[in-house]
């Protein structure tokens, strides 16, 4: 499948998950589930997520960037995955009653338990899955992606409608993994055989481990808030933060569409071809930053009336931590895949010492504020997120070998198209109003205002968006013809 092809199908399926999810999410919070609710279903995955992040041990980039798969290997691969998702199970099971006892919560031992049940059926997925991103088919994953979802929202809902509180999103995980299960079994290119097998697996285990490490480092950074929040202000304020950042995360879904996955797989397919990156790279830069960096400033601007309008003024104070989370972005998407570049270029030692130097930063950043309230354990990711891109970025230019003043060129094309689509709701929208002909009038300039930035800059996006007009010209004519 060709990338814009793969992109176009990544980009559509994560849309109507993130649509699916997100109207779920809102139904669930206005009215069936009180901030606490997932403020403990939050501390549960979180203790699990830091577990979890073992569950493919490096498998899906493995089988991605790997030159030659055979039977042998796949089967190796699958009977690594079955052993890491036992461990997984027992682990996050045996920490269930140590995490009751310490939040005195005696609800997180079922949701920890239901959360452990889940990760028995990680060999049933993470082989398909894995292949069908190596064979760059985001429409079958696209279509897996669905139907887990879908079995998310259902469980989710009736059990939330019976008064099951915060166990329901628990349930709606697992059946989520079930759904998921099922469907890579029937869609994907392969259907696991449970034929036990470690041999070869040294290359496998040498770049699982380090991959491993990598996964749980991040993990720590990623899941720390909410076991932080928690244990300092309480599962009220893991609650409104889980909110503000799911916000940030289902905008970053969005517009990204999983893209992270495409160009996953097609910059592992220029270093198997030993292409040079520079270029595709800083066009992959312009184009998330073009896009992303005025969608973040503009949740961040419109923080308060857009949480009042989606979840009630019950949440209303997970404006004050949204502000921080959503500008905490511009600096994350400055350097699109962090990760997979240096994995598929063969630097995970280097990488693996950077993530961890991250984590701490993130780490003592958030301890450090966390105590002063909510809003401050936000502004707590802006501080990490700028150490954070001073971590990386040398480390980027290195191996992709992009010229420093060229990456400031495109950040400065995407700045001025980020204040031209800013621009007009910075001046004609006042502060609180959101559904009003002035501010409809106000996205609609700024809209026309970034699309002729882009143009009279040249900008990367742009050139696609007059591709994708052209392509779609043709398309018209040829079914005109026809």
């Amino acid at each position: 499948m060709a990338v814009r092809k793969a992109a176009l199908w990544s980009v559509s399926g994560q849309w109507l998950v993130f649509a699916f999810n997100f109207a779920v999410s809102v139904y669930l919070a206005r009215y069936l589930l009180p901030p606490s609710a997932f403020g403990t279903f939050s501390v549960g995955f979180a203790a699990a997520g830091v577990i979890s992040n073992l569950q493919d041990f490096g498998l899906n980039r493995y089988v991605v960037r790997s030159e030659e798969l055979t039977d042998r290997v796949l089967d190796t691969c699958t009977t690594i995955t079955l052993c890491v998702g036992v461990a997984i199970s027992a682990t996050i099971a045996g920490l269930s009653l140590p995490m009751a006892w310490y939040y005195a919560n005696p609800t997180l031992i079922p949701i920890m338990l239901l959360i452990a049940a889940a990760f028995l059926l990680l060999p049933f997925n993470t082989v398909p899955i894995a292949l069908l991103q190596r064979a760059v088919d985001f429409r079958t994953l696209a279509f897996i992606n669905m139907a887990a979802a879908a079995a998310n929202a259902a469980i989710s809902v009736t059990f939330a409608l019976w008064g099951y509180g915060p166990i329901a999103l628990a349930l709606g995980f697992l059946a989520q993994q079930v759904a998921r299960a099922t469907m890579a079994q029937w869609l994907g290119p392969r259907r696991v055989r449970l034929r036990f097998s470690f041999e070869g697996a040294r290359p496998i285990v040498s770049f699982g481990s380090g991959t491993t490490v990598l996964a749980v480092s991040g993990a720590i950074g990623t899941r720390s808030p909410d076991l932080i929040i928690g244990n300092v202000l309480g599962m009220h304020a893991v609650g409104l933060f889980g909110r503000a950042a799911g916000m940030v995360d289902g905008l970053r879904t969005l517009l990204d569409g999983g893209l992270a996955s495409v160009f996953f797989s097609h910059f592992a397919q220029l270093v198997r071809a030993k292409k040079t990156l520079d270029q595709p790279y800083l066009d992959l830069v312009g184009c998330y930053t073009s896009v992303l960096w005025p969608a973040m400033l503009l949740l961040s601007l419109l923080a308060t009336p857009i949480v009042t309008l989606i979840y009630g003024e019950g949440w209303g104070e997970a404006a004050q931590a949204l502000r921080w989370v959503a500008l905490s972005e511009l600096l994350f998407f400055a350097l699109p895949l962090h990760t997979e570049v240096p994995l598929i270029s063969g630097h995970l030692r280097e990488l693996l010492i950077r993530n961890l130097i991250d984590t701490a930063a993130a780490l003592i950043c958030l301890i450090c504020l966390v105590r002063f309230g909510l809003e401050a354990a936000a502004a707590a990711r802006l501080v990490y997120a700028v150490i954070w891109y001073m971590i990386y970025i040398g480390m980027m230019r290195r191996i992709v070998g992009f010229a420093g003043r060229a990456l400031a060129l495109m950040y400065a094309r995407s700045a001025v198209g980020t204040l031209a689509a800013c621009l007009p709701v910075i001046l004609l929208v006042r502060d609180g109003e959101l559904l009003s002909l002035r501010t409809a009038m106000a996205s609609i300039l700024g809209i026309a205002l970034w699309v002729v930035a882009l143009a009279l800059t040249n900008h990367p996006t742009w050139r696609e968006i007059s591709r994708a007009l052209g392509d779609l010209r043709l398309s018209l004519a040829r079914q005109a013809r026809t």
